[in-house]
């Protein structure tokens, strides 16, 4: 047992992009926490590199030799969504706790089965919604639950960036491919639908707009150019089931892209959350709006040139949390409210799955309730 008598969790991380640029630097940042095991898919000299430069003692060549490892607690799923079913089911069936990559799965079907698995298991099932931990989010989250912003009128996310404009610049890999579960529906939709379930409650229907404006992309130092079958750009409406509405508008190609914005507007007050990661807000009776401090408590935490190290070390903290209550209680019980859970990952899917559906029918899908 570690000093202070924290009780040791022993995490394997699957994947060395993502993985190594902010999983294993934050999961390292927490008291008791030994990062036992990477690997790389088919990249075995990634996982040894990785290994090396963060001095983990093993650099598994397969999953299955990492799930063997005497003494592993759980691992963290951070590869392409086409990968998260199996790797999910394979974790549980090893008796790991799992910490999985949004977007959840590829599809609805396979969300499910995973969110099943979860349940039978027993054990910790977190989905990486990290961004519901940076410091303008949290503390968003405060306010309206505070009762700030009273009831939802509307809201209005933009991301405007031209980081993906150039093909030669980001070159074709499976964020670009439908069939491996990219798409930036899943890689940044993802996040806001999240956020506005968390703040709104659930979404009750969609209508959403998709375009791919970069075609084609070369292929890792090459010359050979592939078809890009995933958005790069989508409009997202969204009915809330207790009323107002959000739009969220998405692309990664456009010039002069004035970055992110979140707008909230209800029958007490509005909220803006700018590029610069602060907070704006007015009350109904007010001339203007007035930035506000966000306190320390959300703001405290590892610093880095990686925002995301933050809210991950926040959210990392929760998880490994889980594990140890878990071992305490033996095991995770069905009344249990793990969050960002499984059941959360699932519901963003839902959306996921109803938007794509709604860009190819031109019509408003409405979502039913999902089974508990």
């Amino acid at each position: 047992m570690p000093a202070g008598g924290v009780q040791l969790v022993r995490i394997g991380v699957v994947g060395t992009g993502f993985g190594s640029r902010v999983q294993i630097p934050g999961f390292l940042k927490l008291d008791g926490v030994e990062v036992s095991a990477v690997m790389s898919s088919g990249r075995v000299e990634s996982a040894r590199r990785v290994a090396s430069d963060y001095n983990i003692a093993k650099a598994c060549t397969t999953y299955e030799e990492m799930l063997r490892i005497p003494g592993l607690d759980a691992v963290s799923i951070v590869t392409p969504p086409y990968q998260h079913h199996t790797l999910t089911l394979q974790a549980f069936a090893a008796g790991k706790h799992v910490l999985c990559e949004k977007p959840m799965a590829t599809n609805l079907k396979e969300a499910r089965q995973m969110l099943e698995a979860a349940r039978r298991s027993g054990l910790v099932a977190m989905i990486d919604h990290e961004f519901r931990y940076i410091p303008a989010r949290a503390f968003a989250t405060e306010l309206i639950q505070q009762g700030w912003l009273g009831q939802l009128i509307t809201a209005q996310v933009t991301m405007l960036t031209g980081s993906s404009a150039d093909p030669l610049g980001r070159p074709w890999n499976w964020l670009f491919d439908r069939e491996a579960g990219g798409g930036f529906l899943g890689a940044l939709g993802s996040h806001y639908i999240d956020a506005l379930r968390g703040w709104f409650g659930e979404i009750a229907a969609v209508s959403a707009d998709m375009e791919t404006v970069v075609k084609n992309r070369p292929l890792p130092n090459s010359n050979e150019m592939r078809a890009v079958t995933t958005e790069d750009t989508f409009v997202l409406l969204c009915r809330f089931a207790r009323g107002g509405a959000a739009l969220i508008n998405v692309s990664v190609v456009v010039p002069f892209g004035n970055g992110e914005r979140l707008e909230l507007y209800g029958s007490k007050g509005t909220l803006v959350l700018d590029n610069e990661g602060r907070v704006y807000a007015g009350r109904v009776g007010e001339d203007h709006l007035q930035q506000l401090q966000i306190p320390t408590r959300y703001t405290s935490g590892p610093s880095s040139s990686d925002q995301r190290l933050r809210p991950f070390v926040t959210l990392a903290g929760d998880f490994v949390e889980a594990i140890r209550q878990a071992r305490l209680s033996g095991g995770v019980t069905a009344a249990q409210q793990l969050t960002p859970g499984f059941w959360d990952g699932y519901k963003v899917q839902q959306v996921i799955e109803a938007a794509r559906q709604s860009a190819e029918t031109k019509c408003w899908v409405s979502l039913p309730p999902l089974p508990v």
